[in-house]
């Protein structure tokens, strides 16, 4: 039986073993799957099997249950890796995905903030939700430096040059003078030591190119980049 993974942006809030043909979400304590979240209505949204598949439907829910960015107003077809997005989270299907992964029974709930009802949210608003939530799940540069810590999504610029140049993409408070070139290409996240005078070092190997592992770092002259891969 296939997984159902619950995302908060990149974070994974608890992932689902399916043991059951419907699978109810939303905020009620008589649901299935518990997000107890002002955004998420009490009877949000239900993922059954019908036929040989799976679907996904709305259950009248106050700020709606999206696929692929659009309102779903009838019963969806799903498919592995399929996600459903409702207020501020979405639920992966048949894939477990994300980080801080913790596999549990259907029945869970999500961490909560404090409510009185559903919180109303205007369609830019979900769209703008779904469309952060999906960019947080990209392939990303974290890079620290100076005191300073920063992201970069290699989906927006796949070849990207770091330093402290105002002619560089990334400008960082401290890095080396002849500047660092990541390169994303393929799912590869290779990174270059432009310069001849600072070392690069990868687990404490000096390198002057190397293609990163998902969670490897690259450490030169003040600055430290982590590669993070697509989870998508």
């Amino acid at each position: 039986m296939p997984n159902l993974t619950v995302l908060l942006g990149r974070k994974t809030i608890q992932v689902h073993d399916i043991d059951k043909p419907v699978i109810r979400v939303g905020r009620d304590e008589e649901m299935d799957i518990i997000i107890d979240n002002p955004s998420v209505s009490r009877r949000h949204a239900e993922i059954r099997q019908e036929g040989g598949g799976w679907v996904v439907e709305d259950l009248g829910s106050s700020n709606g249950t999206f696929m692929s960015e659009k309102k779903i107003e009838a019963p969806v077809s799903l498919e592995i890796g399929s996600e459903i997005g409702m207020g501020k989270f979405s639920i992966v299907f048949g894939k477990v995905v994300g980080e801080g992964v913790d596999t549990a029974p259907v029945r869970s709930s999500a961490p909560a903030d404090s409510y009185g009802g559903t919180t109303q949210i205007s369609n830019k608003e979900v769209q703008d939700l779904l469309k952060d939530s999906e960019r947080k799940r990209r392939a990303q540069i974290q890079w620290e430096s100076g005191g300073r810590k920063g992201t970069h999504y290699l989906s927006e610029t796949p070849a990207v040059v770091f330093g402290t140049s105002d002619l560089c993409d990334v400008r960082v408070p401290k890095a080396p003078k002849h500047h660092v070139l990541v390169f994303y290409h393929d799912g590869k996240c290779e990174v270059r030591n432009l310069g001849g005078w600072t070392k690069m070092k990868v687990g404490g190997t000096a390198k002057k190119r190397h293609v990163l592992r998902e969670g490897e770092s690259a450490v030169i002259g003040g600055l430290t980049m982590k590669y993070v891969a697509d989870i998508g």
